[in-house]
């Protein structure tokens, strides 16, 4: 390999001193500094010359298989930038992954070898963001994420993600969000919230999202023969979040205790998101045992404490005969159930949403519940609509329900996220709720995307398990950091 002498290195920096004017732009930050009088004059001066240098922009991505909370294999991304001219690790994040999927979901590209975490392994993902989202990322600045969100879509090529895989890709896009975040020197979610409103039209003030909290499981994330798979509890929205908090948690710990007193120790073992997973039979049965943990907390049900229920329908759907299996060994049609759901908000008024009330493709089923019931509650697409715009347009023009369920992984990039938040507020002036999976991680990215796009709710599980508690723990950190500045 052939040495370049000193002499010729000086002539090489001299060279682009000249070319870049390098000493009238020294000379212009020292009259800066000094028609400025800085308290600390270097600290000035080092800012200025900062400002003269390259951008940070992506140097490589790197993808990692890591657990998600239940012991299934998930991807991790990490994010390195070149940073005046050093390559440095900027952030890390990863994907969550569900249990009850919507058939319109964005691929999980598993690895399929039964040897290797009974088929569940994310290797072939990882490599895809090793050596196909990685080089087309390089060289990139991460002011706009959205730019580089778009660059993986038109890489992958398909809506659904099924060349590269979701998992991947919302990974990436996770973590780029970080990293342009670390590096701008902002919080996530105001990061997040120039990428959605943009710069010009931030906005001045902040909410904090309601939280539907996860207290009560069945269906896939608890086993027994309650259908229903979440049961949840909504503060009101009149207290602080920190107070909102304080109080579902409050409610959750007598649940517990209720739970242990009428049916025993193992009444308190926990589901995928960490709510209780108690043997119960039906609806009625799980939201009586709430009500009452409500009141023994002190608080008035529908008042202070709403509740909130997750079917999972589909889940409880037979395509062959075209009913649900709502109570074990009971059948019911479309109409059936929706005048089911019906009564039971007549039966407990304090019902402030339901989600996923039937199956994904039954569209003459959520049209008649969105008549019936769509002026009193939120009723809520999730797997109907799969955070897809596409989908999301169609159940606006098609009146399928009031609000939706938001979750990055089921379409793929936090871009196309906020293309389904501006069509719910902008289009059907619904509700968002910005979602977890049952499959979590310990990044709290969803509660910054939460309070950046201004979601109304927001649904990360119970008030236990540190993948859920994180989510929470984050949000009363951005409640501080927006009272501290005059921003709530």
């Amino acid at each position: 390999m052939k040495k370049i002498s000193l002499s010729s290195k000086k002539n090489q920096l001299r060279a682009y001193v000249e070319k870049h004017k390098i000493a009238e732009k020294l000379e212009d930050a020292l009259n800066s500094c000094l028609d400025k009088l800085p308290e600390e004059p270097f600290s000035f001066l080092a800012a200025k010359l900062l400002e003269l240098a390259p951008p940070p922009v992506v140097d490589h991505l790197h993808g990692r298989q890591i657990l998600d909370s239940r012991g299934n294999p998930t991807v991790e991304v990490d994010v390195y930038c070149k940073i005046n001219g050093e390559v440095k690790l900027m952030a890390r994040s990863s994907a969550p992954s569900g249990a009850s999927t919507g058939s319109s979901e964005a691929l999980e590209l598993r690895d399929k070898d039964e040897k290797t975490y009974l088929g569940k392994g994310v290797l072939k993902a990882c490599k895809n963001v090793d050596e196909k989202i990685s080089p087309v990322l390089q060289g990139k600045e991460l002011k706009s994420l959205v730019l580089l969100d778009e660059i993986m879509c038109k890489t992958d090529g398909t809506e659904l993600k099924t060349k590269l895989g979701g998992n991947s890709i919302t990974a990436c896009s996770f973590a780029l969000a970080t990293a342009g975040a670390k590096l701008l020197d902002q919080p996530l979610f105001m990061y997040l919230a120039e990428n959605f409103y943009g710069k010009e039209n931030m906005p001045s003030k902040f909410t904090l999202p309601v939280p539907m909290v996860n207290i009560l499981n069945g269906g896939k994330h608890a086993g027994g023969k309650l259908k229903i798979q979440e049961f949840m509890i909504v503060p009101s929205k009149d207290i602080p979040f920190s107070q909102r908090l304080k109080n579902v948690t409050t409610v959750y710990h007598h649940l517990g205790k209720l739970l242990v007193k009428r049916y025993g120790v193992s009444a308190k073992n926990l589901g995928d998101e960490g709510g209780f997973a108690p043997l119960l039979d039906t609806a009625d049965e799980a939201l009586e045992a709430i009500e009452e943990a409500i009141k023994s907390a002190g608080f008035t049900v529908g008042t202070d404490i709403r509740l909130a229920m997750d079917a999972a329908a589909s889940e409880f759907y037979d395509e062959k005969t075209q009913k649900y299996e709502i109570v074990e060994g009971e059948w019911v049609t479309t109409e059936e159930l929706v005048d089911w759901w019906v009564a039971l908000v007549e039966r407990h008024p304090a019902i402030c949403s339901i989600e996923d009330g039937l199956h994904e493709t039954d569209y003459k089923g959520w049209i008649s519940m969105q008549e019936k019931l769509g002026d009193k509650i939120m009723l809520v697409m999730d797997d109907v609509t799969t955070s897809n715009p596409r989908l999301i347009k169609q159940g606006i023009e098609e009146k399928w329900a009031n609000s939706l369920l938001l979750k990055i992984n089921q379409i793929g990039t936090i871009m196309e996220g906020f293309e389904a938040v501006r069509l719910i507020h902008n289009e059907l002036q619904g509700n968002v709720i910005v979602s977890h999976r049952s499959g979590e991680t310990t990044n709290s990215v969803i509660a910054d995307l939460a309070v950046g796009v201004g979601a109304g709710y927001i649904k990360t599980g119970a008030t236990a398990r540190g993948e859920r508690t994180c989510k929470y723990n984050r949000l009363l950190q951005i409640e501080e950091y927006l009272i501290s500045k005059e921003m709530l």
